[in-house]
């Protein structure tokens, strides 16, 4: 068997049916992947970590493309959006940080809490965050302090407080200052800053036992029969103080009108048809018909039972 040697125009068709299959794959990994840049995806930062310098100090990719040694530099990337953590018994919950806070109010009262963190990364301090902290940082550093913290701060109130909107708000409110305060902190322009920034603490729900539930609703309906008690004794106070006030009128009215019928004679007269057409307005039995020189003519409402009688 005769076997033709290769020529030079062989030779440069196999070497290219070989290589330029390669070639091509290669070049396509090269530009979807370039070795010598990283593309930041949106909402992230990341940090690089040098193979032989470690962690670089100070030196946060932002989001976009960044240049990058390939086999010596590695970025690693955070997502640096707000996110919510839930602590709760929903185990399909999106982002689970864990169970139910488990706490002992002012009153000595021992029940669960389901509360959200909404909290992320800070990416001006995130070198130090990943030296410091590293990726496990929910786990690590902020599941701990959020279940100590808001047991301190819930042990400042009562169990029924937690059944209230207002009082609600005021633990939430502490609660997001005091974790915030305790959260590791690092340098970024010679200032002391928070690596982990605590947006607000939302607490949705409390688990209280039966007996504890049925009392507190029982104190509230009892707070609220007071409440309406005490604006009803207001509302009597108010009225009694105005008819007192009406009365000491009335008195002083009186006291006035018979120092000046003392006075006149006629001013007597008109006070005292006044309070005739008053009787009259009352429905009384007689009605004034007219007023002749000393004598006055009065007739019976009743026309059979008329009369004319003279003072």
């Amino acid at each position: 068997m005769n076997i033709l040697p290769l020529n030079n125009s062989n030779q440069s068709r196999f070497w290219w049916n070989f290589l330029f299959p390669i070639g091509a794959v290669f070049a396509f990994v090269i530009l979807r992947n370039p070795p010598f840049f990283y593309v930041t995806p949106p909402g992230h930062s990341a940090v690089i970590f040098n193979a032989f310098s470690g962690i670089q100090a100070g030196k946060v990719l932002q989001p976009g493309m960044s240049f990058v040694l390939p086999f010596v530099e590695r970025p690693i990337a955070y997502d640096v959006r707000t996110r919510i953590w839930e602590f709760t018994d929903n185990k399909e919950a999106p982002r689970l940080a864990g169970s139910p806070i488990t706490i002992i109010s002012a009153d000595g009262q021992s029940f669960q809490l389901d509360a959200n963190i909404a909290l992320r990364p800070n990416p001006d301090t995130l070198d130090q965050f990943h030296s410091q902290i590293g990726e496990n940082y929910m786990a690590n550093i902020v599941v701990p302090i959020i279940r100590s913290k808001i047991r301190d701060v819930s042990a400042q109130f009562d169990s029924s407080d937690f059944y209230k909107k207002e009082k609600r708000q005021i633990i939430q409110q502490k609660a997001t200052e005091l974790i915030g305060a305790e959260m590791p902190k690092g340098k970024f322009n010679n200032q002391e800053v928070p690596m982990i920034l605590i947006e607000e603490i939302l607490i949705e729900s409390a688990s209280f036992p039966s007996a504890l539930k049925a009392s507190i609703e029982k104190k509230q309906v009892q707070s609220i029969l007071a409440q309406t008690a005490s604006v009803r004794a207001k509302i009597q106070d108010k009225e009694t103080e105005r008819i007192l006030i009406l009365a000491n009128a009335n008195q002083k009215a009186i006291e006035l009108k018979g120092k000046a019928s003392a006075i006149s004679k006629n001013l007597a007269d008109l006070l005292f048809y006044e309070r005739l057409e008053e009787r009259v307005k009352d429905k009384s039995n007689f009605k004034v018909i007219r007023v002749e020189g000393n004598s006055t003519v009065f007739l019976n409402v009743d026309p059979k039972k008329a009369a004319t009688t003279a003072p």
